[in-house]
Parts: structure tokens; sequence; C-alpha cells
């Protein structure tokens, strides 16, 4: 914190741009049969070239062998000090949510408040077995969306809970998110998730004193929600986790003084942007193109742009090698289209790396390249894994990008005397 308030003393306001690409798990591994990672087998000239003329480097997130979720990949990318903010992923979910269904009916977005607990659902089959229910489908089947959103208003028209308003928001195929307002709520709970099916549904466990209320009433939705859904031929319970309160974190703006705009497809990814005081910009579909053309719509009306690309992090977990390396080829003439908005500083980099051979996030340097008209360049001939190593930044912690950026844009004044 203490950084954050240093940085915040030495904002300076001007004109400039800035713009940080993000690749979502980016960085790869060497596939067994090629020698060569996901961004050294793609066709990717102009990101190259941007490379040879910027700093690169590897972010850290969290300290050396850590592997980072993607809350606290993001936070650490904007330049928030991990060890000073608790982002769970459900209030993520439930500010990426188009909006929430209260006492069956619909009520649009909803921002969670102090003291609310949130968590992430997924709709799940729980069957009977001669030792009790177990978990047969953690997916339901994965049931059509449009389904998911029946049962999350059927759900909501029924579910009741004595001093807690409670709101459900859709999601996609099996997945939905929990809002619950009430006094005496606060973090600190175990997940009502097994992770694995063939186990008994979870109890959820009060860490600490405070949160034994919250613990009681996590429980009560469950079996509540068990009882409303027991008519359902598969999405009969449901299972929560990454339960917690939303932090108090202070906005980019408040701190360095810039205008910030998200473009993000997918509904987490848009959460983290609000959370740190963004405008969200509307998007069209899951085209990268599409997100291209709101950028240079709205090129005029911000200092900071943040634009999301989410699908090499989706091929690294299902393994998909040629899928991932597929999106750098596409992504790779939009991106020179953006430069063609005359940026003052851009960075080009990612939240954490998700190798396909891995199929998780992991703990490998993330592949970053910064330009400004003043940036050090050097050392570095492509834009990959083991490139940009090579380059003048060198390996430095993800939270000192952001600072980086605004000091290559004029926008940091001088330390003391």
């Amino acid at each position: 914190m203490k950084r954050l308030e240093l940085l915040k003393e030495l904002t300076y306001q001007n004109d400039s741009k800035i713009l940080f690409w993000i690749f979502d798990g980016i960085g790869g591994l060497p596939d067994p049969e090629t020698g060569k990672t996901e961004m050294e087998t793609a066709r990717i000239p102009h990101l190259d070239a941007f490379a040879r003329r910027s700093s690169c480097g590897g972010l850290i997130p969290h300290g050396a062998g850590v592997a980072p979720g993607s809350g606290p990949g993001h936070l650490s990318l904007f330049g928030y000090p991990l060890d000073a903010f608790d982002l769970p992923r459900g209030v993520l979910e439930v500010l990426g949510a188009e909006g929430a269904f209260r006492d069956g009916q619909w009520v649009g977005p909803v921002d969670p408040r102090a003291g609310d607990l949130a968590m992430r659902g997924n709709f799940a089959t729980l069957k009977e077995t001669g030792d009790g229910p177990v978990i047969a489908d953690r997916r339901a089947g994965k049931p059509p969306t449009e389904e998911n959103r029946r049962v999350c208003e059927k759900l909501s028209a029924a579910l009741q809970v004595d001093g807690v308003e409670v709101f459900v928001f859709p999601g996609e195929e099996h997945r939905f998110a929990l809002l619950l307002r009430g006094d005496g709520l606060a973090g600190g709970l175990t997940d009502a998730d097994p992770q694995k099916e063939g186990l008994p549904p979870a109890q959820v466990e009060a860490l600490n004193a405070e949160a034994r209320r919250g613990a009681a009433v996590v429980n009560e939705v469950v079996a509540k929600a068990t009882e409303i859904l027991q008519d359902e031929a598969r999405i009969n319970t449901v299972l929560l986790r990454g339960i917690g309160t939303p932090p108090a974190i202070p906005t980019l703006e408040e701190l360095y003084g810039i205008r910030c705009a998200a473009i993000a497809t997918y509904p987490m990814y848009r959460g983290i942007a609000r959370l740190v005081g963004m405008d969200v910009l509307p998007v069209e579909g899951l085209d990268h193109a599409e997100e291209v053309r709101v950028l240079e719509e709205h090129f005029q009306d911000y200092d900071f742009f943040y634009l999301h690309i989410k699908e090499t992090d989706s091929y690294g977990h299902t393994g998909e090698f040629d899928k991932k390396v597929g999106v750098f080829e596409e992504c790779d003439p939009l991106f020179e289209r953006a430069l063609g908005l005359g940026f003052d500083v851009v960075a080009v980099s990612g939240d954490h790396c998700t190798p396909c051979v891995l199929g998780d996030h992991s703990w490998h340097p993330i592949p970053t390249a910064l330009w400004s008209k003043n940036v050090m360049s050097g050392g570095t001939e492509s834009f990959d894994e083991r490139q940009v190593l090579r380059g003048t930044m060198g390996k430095v912690a993800s939270r000192d990008l952001i600072p980086l950026a605004l000091a290559e844009a004029g926008r940091l004044k001088k330390f003391g005397a």
C-alpha cells in the first residue's frame, strides 16, 4: 500500500494514451513433438516486429513458483499488491454478470456491497446411493444457457432465507453466481463443492468466528436449493465456491488520474475491470475484430485501455495447442491495426501462463513487451516465451508494469529533490 500511495503522489496529468493488450494465459511450453512453444510456433510478424522495438521481459505475479488465478493475476497486472487485497472468485463472477433474479424477478446488474457474500456456482446432478447422496455430475450435463436461465428464475422465486436477500445470476451452461445480502455476513469460508464426482456434497465451514453466520446461511441455501430442484431431471443441486466479500480497492482513476476503459468479452474480466473503476465498453459477440472496432470508436474518450483476449487461456486449459496458436495468428493483424491509432505507450502481456502441455495455469514468467518512443529496446528478435527473457526489461513483478507504462507515458513525476 505504501508504494501505491507513493505512486499516487507522483502522478502527473497529460494527454497520453496507453493500451494494455492482454492475452489471457499467454505463455506456453514446448510441444513434445516439435520442441517449440505456442508463441514460437505462431506466425505473428507484427507482434514479432513490435517486440524488436520494445523493452521485453517476463512478469512474475506473486513470487517465484506461484501460479496465480485469473483474479489475482489481473489485480497484479493493474498494479495492486496481492498481499494487501483478497479477491474472491465469486465477487468477480457477480461483477461480470449481466444481471440477476431476486424473488423471481429480473432486477438487472447488482454491484456487491461491503458485507455481501458473493460466490460462483455450478448446477450439478445429485444421485442417491446406499451410502447417501453423492455428486454424479458436477456440471449437470452442461445444460443449454436458456435452461440455465429458467432454473435460475425458478430458484430465485422459491429460495427464501430469513433476514437475507438472495440474488441469482444466470451464466452459461452449468455456471451461475449467487449474492447474499444481510447482517452479520463475512468472508472466511470453505467451499460447498467437493471438486470431484462420486463424493458427497461438502459442508461450508467458517475459518474464523466472524464467518460462522455466513457458513450457516450458505449451508441453508444449498439445502433449500436442493429441495427446490428435486423435481429437475439433472439440475437437482448446486455447488458453491469462491465465497467471499468484495474488497475495498482504490480505483485506477483514484490512484493515477487516468480514465480507463475495458474491452472484454467474458463476464469475469468485465467484473475485474469494474472492480478497479474502468468503464466496460459493450462488445457484440466474441469477435476480436469487434473488440478492435470498439477500441477505435472510443480512442478519444479514455486515457487507458485494457483489451482482453480470452481464448489463449481457454485452449491452454483444454490442451488444444494448434487452436491456441491460431488465436495468436488471428490477432496479429488486429494488433497492428490497433497500433495505427497512435498510442503513446503499448504493453502486450498476460495475467498468467497456461501452457497446453500442462492444461492449467503455471508459474512461468509472463511474456511481455512494452513500447514507447523513449523505451530502451534490444535483445529480442521475436515475441515468444524464450526470446522476451533476453530483453531489456528482464524479470519484474507484474504490479510494476503499470507504473512502468505510466513513466513511459510521462505521467509520473520525479521522486524527491
